[in-house]
């Protein structure tokens, strides 16, 4: 009984003393944690160029891409037109179009269904629509590089200028590419391959390559090259088309 006074004495002091260190020393709390990504987001682009002189030439494009990503889907809608004219008269004009759904099965393999439409008159196309689904694998999914590849199979009409019209099933692969190569730089890569099913040696691609450059946080500045390609074009018009644009890029 003499010695609990002491004990107890001893134990409020340090007790006192434990108080003090910790009120002295910060805690060393973890960083608060990330905020979830938006729901909704999207860009835009418009790009514009025009000459006067001897020949009077203007381009215009401009391009909408939203999406919706309610976890683990995600909707995009994507709509892109250019024209071009020179001395007044249209020499280049096209519209291409596409909604498409993606759901998440595991972090890397993804299933799809969408649809598709596009018009380009001065290759012949009057109008190619139709619906695709497939599945995509991410094959490497980091914070400044990811890769992922898709397949599936569509059935598409098309209609052409020379007032014939296909019906036909497609096999389709590509693939998506991005590489943050910097805080405020990106370079992209989209590939996409379709083949006519019903006539194999009928097929066409699409690649779109791209470099963008932040100029804030909302605007950058993104130049790209666009390559289509058809195996099998509507009689009196080329294989190839080419597209090199600079646009002004807006995101939201």
């Amino acid at each position: 009984m003499p010695r609990r006074p002491p004990l107890l004495a001893t134990g409020l002091l340090c007790a006192a003393l434990a108080a003090t260190a910790s009120a002295q020393t910060p805690c060393p709390c973890p960083p608060p944690p990330e905020p979830p990504p938006p729901v909704w987001f999207g860009k835009a682009e418009l790009s514009y160029v025009g000459t006067t002189g001897n020949t009077d030439t203007s381009s215009l494009g401009g391009a909408l891409e939203l999406n919706y990503k309610p976890t683990p889907w995600l909707f995009t809608l994507k709509a892109a037109y250019l024209h071009a004219a020179t001395d007044g008269v249209t020499t280049a004009e096209s519209f291409a179009g596409g909604l498409k759904a993606t759901r998440d099965l595991t972090p890397r393999l993804d299933v799809f269904g969408g649809a598709l439409y596009y018009r380009n008159t001065f290759a012949g196309i009057d109008g190619r629509y139709g619906g695709e689904a497939g599945a995509g694998y991410k094959i490497v999914n980091e914070k400044t590089l990811h890769l992922r590849a898709q397949g599936g199979f569509g059935y598409t009409h098309e209609s052409r200028v020379d007032a014939t019209a296909l019906n036909y099933a497609t096999g389709q692969a590509g693939f998506d590419f991005g590489w943050k190569f910097s805080k405020s730089a990106e370079f992209t890569e989209t590939f996409s391959w379709t083949d006519n099913l019903d006539n194999t040696s009928d097929w066409y691609l699409a690649s779109v390559t791209g470099i963008t450059a932040d100029l804030t946080k909302i605007f950058a500045l993104k130049a790209s090259y666009t390559y289509l390609y058809d195996d099998v074009p509507v009689p009196g018009f080329k294989k190839r088309d080419t597209i090199t644009s600079v646009a002004l890029v807006a995101k939201f």
